[in-house]
């Protein structure tokens, strides 16, 4: 009987440490193509007034139901009154540079602080991912006592793929830091770039799971994470650029490794060539929940709540640039179970979206002469 259990136990072994057993990727990797639309008479895209166009706007924030704060990327930080139909800058010194991809990026309104990411510029002419915080004044017209938090290492040349959102999460600070077109950084643990950070709220240190190399590092192997949003339950969820094909979106998780540039998640380089050995995951490496051939090119995302559309709620509502969609995805248990474009190509590309607490959902649009659009159901 002994004999027969430990020949179970080896056997056991020899699968679970075998790297190269297949895993059926047919629900994980999707055609957003073949999605359902929404029909159009259902919801209801409005243009709203602030009293000025946005110039790439990156991320909003909103104070309460009626005033919001918007980042724009060449380095504007605007205040927006959605019932005045109002707006105007409000100053800082954030050591900002608008650099290719750059510029002023996400933003975290939480427990008086406004928390900011942006890129930044050295001595050397080289450029890196920072994230900071101050306090908004009380006509919301000023940043004051502005301090930097983290700032990326190393700087690289590249203008590219910041990443750049930010979440708190149980008094931790988690920002996604692309790997600024390098590659092979991403499994590189002496090197931000490619991976989620995390940080207590002050930039000090908390413990976190590697032993070597950086330690604010908290997971790797992401190429250029632009959404991170949170769960009612505390599920930190992640959207993912890949190169040509092979966005994703996938859980964060302590010590977590998504692959990149070894796996491509089901995409090639732009070139048309393989990445790594051509396969789209490994049991070695994180996989991710959903992952996307052709790019949808993900923006952020967000896990909705709210009562203008009930049956949406908890659901995961996803911006891309590429295709101008809004998706929505019905999201239980780690497992997408519906997939619907709820608009195709109707406002541009689609960048940050957000919603007030009646559940009316605001999206910002990364073009120039841009503006703020409010969703609601008809």
């Amino acid at each position: 009987m002994k004999l027969i259990l430990l020949n179970i136990f080896m056997i056991f072994l020899i699968f679970a440490c075998d790297e190269n057993i297949e895993i059926d990727t047919e629900n994980i990797i999707d055609n957003f193509e073949e999605y359902k639309v929404l029909d159009d008479e259902l919801i209801n895209l409005e243009k709203i007034d602030i009293g000025k166009k946005l110039q790439n706007p990156w991320a909003m924030q909103f104070i309460n139901e009626n005033e919001l704060i918007i980042t724009e990327k060449e380095g504007i930080l605007t205040y927006a009154n959605l019932v005045k139909k109002t707006s105007h800058k409000i100053s800082h010194k954030i050591p900002l540079v608008n650099h290719g991809q750059g510029g002023l990026l996400d933003i975290n309104l939480h427990k008086g602080f406004l928390y900011i990411s942006f890129s930044i510029q050295n001595s050397d002419n080289k450029f890196s991912t920072a994230i900071g915080r101050g306090i908004l004044s009380e006509d919301y017209k000023s940043l004051e006592n502005f301090e930097l938090l983290f700032t990326a290492q190393p700087f690289y040349s590249s203008g590219k793929h910041f990443g750049s959102r930010i979440i708190i999460k149980n008094n931790y600070l988690y920002a996604s830091i692309g790997e600024r077109g390098q590659g092979d950084v991403g499994q590189d643990l002496n090197s931000h770039a490619g991976s989620i950070i995390r940080i207590n709220l002050d930039g000090t240190l908390p413990k976190n799971p590697f032993n070597e190399g950086l330690r604010e590092i908290f997971m790797i192997g992401v190429r250029n994470p632009q959404g991170m949003a949170l769960s009612k339950n505390d599920e930190l969820i992640i959207s993912n650029h890949g190169a040509k094909g092979g966005d994703f979106i996938g859980q964060v998780e302590s010590g977590a490794n998504y692959g990149w540039n070894n796996i491509g998640w089901g995409g090639t380089n732009y070139s048309g060539t393989k990445i790594g050995d051509g396969s789209p995951f490994k049991n070695e490496y994180k996989y991710p929940i959903l992952s996307w051939v052709p790019s949808i090119a993900p923006s952020d995302l967000i896990f909705y709540e709210g009562e203008e559309f009930p049956e949406w709620k908890d659901d995961i509502l996803i911006t891309s640039l590429k295709y101008k969609l809004l998706i929505r995805l019905d999201y239980r248990e780690g497992k997408v179970t519906n997939k619907e474009i709820i608009f195709k190509d109707k406002i541009g590309r689609l960048r940050d979206i957000d919603f007030n607490s009646k559940g009316e959902i605001y999206i910002i649009t990364d073009e120039s002469n841009s503006s703020i659009w409010k969703l609601t159901s008809n």
